[in-house]
């Protein structure tokens, strides 16, 4: 929330939350409960979008949001005790850059004298203690020098606001660099996408691919509450996954960003920047290979780049990550991790964000999913990802 002076008049800005529930009692059962907690007036219940309406930075599992940002509680509670005049700082409060509903909220800081930018992360009590964790682990990897990419520097962790303060890393996001479709770029991404993970980093949480097909299915079933035209292709793409990966040899486990898209890359000239690091795990490292190839794919389908420039960035990406791994990687668990990660990729982009385009862009996301299950991608020679009966039919 911000004051606007609009010809002498002071206006405000507020950011607002819509959180729309699967049926209706469950949207009410969660005013009642805030009503409960907080002896306040409630947020806004709508019946008929089974939604409730938030102000933010009043949102439910944040609570600490609205206390980290007020300047005096941020430097309190984040600030080292070096900087040590509080007045300064006022006339720099937190901005709140990105806000993921019930887990996280970014917010972005500049130093008032040395003009630097600074991001803070806070998180819900289910996730703070590893997330910390996993910051500490990678800049402690990073350090060691085996890593051609940088890392934020973390300047602070409190618990009790269960927030961390870090030094922002230079460079444009990656997804700038995509948009062009220069193969050079994606061999250098690649490489250094090899790196992690073969270095010797043991990341307390392990990840799965039952975990995968299982968040995907919680989350197509939102896709198809939006667009249910969309159901029996969103069935039939699932139901091959869910199949294919019980008969796909069992994938190495190896130290993964876990959450990896253009976003999260700083591309520059000199240095390559990785950031968020909140899922870093063990598990498949084709998830972060495939959840980076489904993020070209989202562009190519939903920004008209050319299926030939995007298959040529594709390969250029797998050869550079090969030849740093050093052994070829399964294309049939490829495959699976692209189909896959095209449909969050579509849930988070489209859906959670709804752009103009947004029926669109999901209705591309499914329609290239289909294909890419059966092997037909214009962007990429993958092959099909073979269910039960197409491996009885090959028995016999």
């Amino acid at each position: 929330m911000s004051s606007i002076e609009t010809g002498g008049q002071s206006q405000k800005e507020i950011d607002l939350f819509l959180q729309i529930y699967s049926d209706i009692e469950a949207a009410r059962a969660r005013v009642e409960k805030e009503r409960f907690r907080r002896h306040e007036w409630p947020p806004l219940f709508i019946p008929k979008w089974r939604a409730v309406l938030w102000t933010l930075p009043n949102v439910p599992r944040l609570r600490k949001l609205k206390e980290l940002m007020d300047p005096d509680n941020f430097r309190r509670l984040l600030l080292p005790e070096t900087e040590t005049e509080p007045g300064v700082f006022r006339d720099s409060p937190l901005k709140l850059f990105r806000f993921v509903p019930r887990k996280r909220a970014i917010l972005t800081w500049e130093h008032p004298q040395t003009h630097r930018r600074y991001f803070v992360k806070l998180f819900n009590k289910t996730d703070t203690l590893r997330v910390s964790n996993n910051y500490r682990h990678i800049i402690q990897i990073s350090k060691q020098g085996k890593l051609d990419f940088i890392v934020p520097e973390l300047i602070s962790y409190n618990p009790s606001c269960r927030a961390l303060l870090m030094t922002e890393i230079p460079g444009k996001t990656f997804t700038e660099k995509m948009r062009k479709a220069i193969p050079g770029s994606f061999d250098r991404v690649g490489r250094i996408l090899g790196q992690l993970h073969k270095c010797q980093a043991k990341p307390e949480m392990l990840r799965s691919p039952e975990e995968e097909i299982d968040a995907i299915c919680a989350h197509m079933g939102e896709v198809k509450l939006a667009l249910p035209q969309l159901e029996v292709q969103l069935n039939a793409v699932t139901a091959i996954l869910a199949d294919a990966y019980q008969h796909l040899p069992i994938p190495k486990r190896m130290p993964i960003h876990g959450n990896l898209f253009g976003d999260q890359i700083l591309y520059g000239q000199k240095n390559i920047g990785i950031v968020d690091w909140d899922a870093f795990c063990c598990g498949d490292p084709l998830y972060d290979v495939g959840r980076l190839i489904a993020h070209l794919l989202f562009l190519g389908g939903t920004e008209g780049l050319a299926s030939s420039g995007v298959n040529s960035c594709t390969e250029a990406f797998l050869q550079g990550y090969q030849d740093e791994v050093g052994e070829p990687v399964n294309r049939q668990w490829l495959s699976w991790h692209v189909t896959a990660q095209l449909l969050m990729r579509g849930k988070i982009s489209s859906l959670r964000k709804l752009p103009e385009d947004w029926i669109g862009q999901l209705t591309f996301v499914v329609k290239e999913a289909e294909r890419l299950v059966h092997g037909r991608s214009r962007y990429m020679n993958l092959p099909a990802l073979n269910t039960q009966s197409e491996r009885l039919a090959v028995s016999y």
